[in-house]
């Protein structure tokens, strides 16, 4: 946190009677005196203990008692008010109206420099005048002595206005901006303002600028005076919403432009109002609205879901990207219209909140931290309440570089010099300094060490053109990694001769706190160490060059500060414990056949401890490698799944020290094969057998409810149903086992397809069809078979009822039989009398086969019903008539519940 004592910013007028008084800079109070109803910008100045001097917004000007000054009114001109612009009226409503301005030689003057508007539409910004106001007058209340001095005659396109001192920190440039006359362009007019209130003519940028402003939006100076922003406020357009500029504060001159993009979406239009430097002039904040979408075949803006969204970016200076250098920090969706940003001497950056163009809100936000990136700005919407007071679209204007003064030391690491620096607006010619912890200085630019890590309220009051201004900034000094001291590392060592690997990382545990973020970097000697050269390169593998070795690490915290100590080498000699080898079968990662098995670290590790008694005092930690047990490193933890291998244990006592390295082995044993198949078929009478294999030392058969039914190798079922085999096999003493489900069926009967009779009039064939999983043979009269196939046909089949026969040629599978009708239906029958075809009858078939046989004529009507009253047989007549020649239709019915139908002729 910092913040200035430039008490010419003190208070703050703005808006519909708000104000807010920033004396306690980080406790600024609201103020609910203001007479003024500002719609849009606003100026206010201080006197250089914070007292109120006066405020306006272009047309009024009220005094510290919220009167209107004595001839306050700059509208209204009296004939006392010679050489005074008689046509000048006032433009309130322009977002930058005003700007106020001390003539620092000559206490309680004042410059009110304002922007007219035009006499044609009313709404332009036209011209720049200033006014002076005399504080010495009236008790103090001042009076305006002298009203709207031209500087820029009417009928010229202005409109923004902003202030900075001067590179000789005394005078100061006001900067207007200014319609070209002549091209689309706009040209900047610098005036500078000397100490004894002299005006200089202006200093013209515009050549190579090509800068298309227009007069509504905001133009900022940057606090060190060293960039000019602008912005176009304009929600119609796609480009030139948002510029900055060098700017030279000896020369006044505005160069090299550079555009801030404010959408990287194409056609997508944001438009900019109010815009404000960080402190230290890095970042650079923008109020933007999202008003929609060019349409380019209309030129218009097309917003089809109504939704604006208010937007805050900031701007990082030092990336020259422009598709990179901006960062959303707030948005919220409401009206379309954009407040005015202005940096405070708390260093926070407050935002106008208003609803509209002639509707505000109760509130200001505030950027707390702008000096920072964006992630860490941290932006409180509606932070300031106004009590009840409105912001509108503005903000007071003041001169920018007032917010430059500020501490430029940064946090240091505890005893470590902190070099303190003020970064003003003006030479610095005497200093007064309170670190905060007891102890003061008269340097201008002093060191200081602190005794204590903490955080330190700095001050310093600093004497600028013979004035004093008072600076604080909250320091930060970090603390030193707190290390232990007389520490060793104790290493195995196979051969006694005191030289062993070491990782030199596992000395963290126990030199400092294994939980903080710290980076420990190591060396051979204490010179390296606080030099920082010559590392050891690879510390996870470090081999001891001599006994008893004296390692140097430096300790890194996370703020940088960092802290030396050393710790020894050591090595004990110490023999590889003989541990049982670990066996698990394949499937223990439930997956067969993949030879890698599932192994219980945790559960290992206590094995190990009971097999070899260790007290509980005794750490064990597994590894993959020798190497890695050696160097205490990729420890392996809780499940591991590998295939059979050495892992390394290494066991340590009290201290970390090593107690031995030993290997194990990790065995998976393959489980046994299974080699049956899925289902069987129990075949008539003959005996079905299912055997294991005889690589398998054990046997079980279980029936479906899990029963064992056999242990022998062979297993005869006898019942159909769901069987399970369970095959075992013991290796290196552990058996393991395998298992597989099996289905005893018996074999199904073939099915028929299909019987298919083509009849004729003495001979017909007959084609059976049947599905089965076997070879098949016919026959037709139950004796004799013919055929070898799923299919057969029999021939020349007389009229008759058969009854058809399929069996397996293997004589497996169950035979079928299907019974079916031979029926002989006559085309034709001639009842003359001949002897020959004198009635109608079907052949093939005993009268006890059928149900119903019906004649009907070529209309439906029903003519006659065959029974055994007629024998089944009809002789063409109808009540003893006899019938025309003819077709006629049949339907049969068989007692089966087969039906036929059909027609014939009859002729006479």
């Amino acid at each position: 946190m910092l913040f200035s004592q430039n008490s010419e910013t003190d208070n703050w007028y703005f808006g519909i009677e708000a104000g807010v008084n920033f004396e306690t800079p980080n406790n600024p109070q609201v103020l609910v005196d203001s007479k003024m109803k500002a719609p849009s910008g606003s100026a206010t100045i201080s006197d250089i203990d914070g007292n109120l001097q006066f405020y306006t917004y272009g047309d009024w000007v009220w005094n510290k008692n919220h009167q209107l000054m004595d001839n306050g009114d700059l509208a209204e001109l009296t004939p006392s008010d010679i050489g005074n612009n008689f046509f000048y009226q006032t433009y309130k409503d322009a977002s930058q109206n005003s700007i106020i301005i001390p003539i620092i030689d000559i206490e309680g003057l004042y410059y009110i420099f304002t922007v007219g508007r035009s006499h044609e539409d009313l709404v332009t910004p036209d011209g720049l005048y200033y006014s002076l106001v005399d504080m010495n007058l009236n008790n103090g209340l001042g009076a305006v002595i002298d009203k709207n001095r031209t500087l820029i005659p009417s009928q010229s396109i202005t409109g923004k206005i902003s202030a900075v001192h001067h590179s000789d920190g005394k005078s100061i440039w006001v900067m207007i901006t200014k319609k070209n006359i002549d091209n689309p362009y706009t040209s900047f007019y610098a005036y500078k303002v000397n100490t004894d209130g002299s005006i200089e003519p202006p200093v013209i940028s515009s050549d190579q600028l090509f800068f298309k402003g227009i007069p509504n939006g905001i133009l900022k100076f940057s606090p060190d005076g060293k960039k000019v922003a602008c912005s176009n406020e304009q929600p119609e357009g796609l480009n030139d919403h948002l510029s900055i500029f060098n700017f030279n504060n000896e020369t006044g001159l505005v160069s090299e432009r550079k555009t801030l993009f404010t959408s990287t979406v194409f056609f997508e239009v944001i438009s900019v109002h109010g815009i404000a430097f960080s402190n230290d002039s890095k970042y650079l904040y923008a109020s933007l609205v999202r008003q929609g979408s060019l349409d380019t075949s209309t030129g218009t803006v097309v917003n089809s879901d109504n939704i604006y969204k208010k937007l805050l970016y900031q701007y990082n200076l030092a990336d020259i990207n422009p598709w990179t250098n901006s960062t959303l920090i707030h948005e919220d969706i409401g009206d379309f219209i954009g407040g005015a940003l202005q940096l405070s001497k708390n260093g926070k950056i407050y935002r106008a909140l208003p609803k509209s163009n002639s509707a505000g809100t109760n509130y200001i936000g505030v950027i707390d931290n702008p000096s920072e990136i964006a992630s860490e700005t941290d932006y409180l919407h509606n932070n300031l309440d106004l009590n009840g007071k409105v912001s509108r679209l503005g903000l007071p204007n003041f001169i920018q570089s007032y917010f430059r003064t500020r501490i430029l030391a940064v946090e240091e690491c505890l005893n470590n010099p902190v070099f303190f620096e003020v970064d003003t607006y003006a030479q610095i010619t005497a200093a007064e300094w309170d670190f905060g912890d007891g102890n003061i200085s008269n340097e201008i630019t002093p060191n200081h060490v602190f005794d204590a890590s903490g955080s330190y309220d700095v001050s310093v009051t600093i004497t600028v053109n013979n004035r004093q201004i008072t600076t604080s900034k909250m320091i930060i000094i970090h603390g030193l990694p707190d290390l232990n001291d007389d520490q060793e590392l104790i290493q195995c060592d196979s051969n006694t001769d005191g030289i062993s690997m070491f990782n030199l990382n596992t000395i963290r545990d126990k030199i400092t706190n294994p939980d903080l973020s710290e980076e420990l970097i190591f060396y051979e000697t204490l010179t390296d160490a606080e030099q920082d050269s010559n590392r050891i390169l690879d510390p996870t593998n470090y081999t001891n060059y001599i006994i008893d070795q004296e390692i140097f690490v430096r300790v890194v915290n996370e703020n940088n500060c960092w802290s030396i100590n050393s710790f020894f080498l050591k090595t004990v000699f110490s023999e590889p414990r003989n541990i049982s080898d670990i066996v698990v079968c394949d499937d223990s990662d439930s997956v067969l056949g993949d030879s890698i098995g599932y192994f219980n670290l945790n559960e290992i590790q206590e094995d190990i401890r009971n097999e070899l008694g260790l007290l509980s005092s005794i750490s064990i930690s597994l590894h993959p490698t020798q190497f890695d047990a050696q160097t205490s490193q990729n420890n392996l933890r809780s499940a591991y799944f590998t295939e059979s291998t050495i892992i390394w244990v290494r066991l340590e006592g009290n201290d970390s020290m090593c107690d031995s390295i030993s290997p194990l082995s990790l065995i998976v044993n393959p489980n046994p094969e299974i080699n049956i198949d899925d289902n069987y078929f129990l075949c008539g009478d003959e005996t079905l057998i299912v055997s294991g294999l005889v690589s398998n030392d054990r046997f079980e058969w279980l029936d479906s409810n899990n029963s064992i039914v056999s242990t022998s190798r062979h297993f005869s079922p006898t019942q159909v149903g769901v069987y399970t085999h369970i095959a075992y096999i013991n290796q290196n003493g552990v058996e393991c086992s395998n298992s597989k489900v099996f289905t005893i069926n018996r074999v199904d009967p073939p099915v028929f397809h299909s019987i298919e009779i083509s009849e004729g009039s003495n001979i017909n064939t007959v084609f059976v069809d049947v599905i089965g999983d076997s070879t098949y043979e016919f026959s037709i009269n139950g004796t004799d078979y013919y055929g070898s196939s799923s299919n057969y046909t029999f021939e020349n089949v007389s009229f008759g009822i058969y009854t058809i026969f399929v069996r397996d040629k293997d004589g497996c599978e169950p035979p079928i039989q299907e019974k079916i009708h031979i029926i002989g239906f006559p085309k034709f029958f001639t009842p003359n009398g001949d002897g020959i075809n004198d009635f109608w009858i079907i052949k093939g078939l005993d009268l006890a086969s059928f149900e119903s046989i019906i004649i009907f004529n070529r209309y439906g009507k029903r003519i006659i019903n065959l029974n055994h009253q007629n024998a089944f047989s009809w002789n063409g007549t109808y009540k003893g008539k006899k019938l025309p020649a003819n077709d006629y239709w049949f339907e049969v019915l068989l007692k089966n519940g087969e039906k036929r139908v059909g027609h014939f002729t009859l002729k006479w």
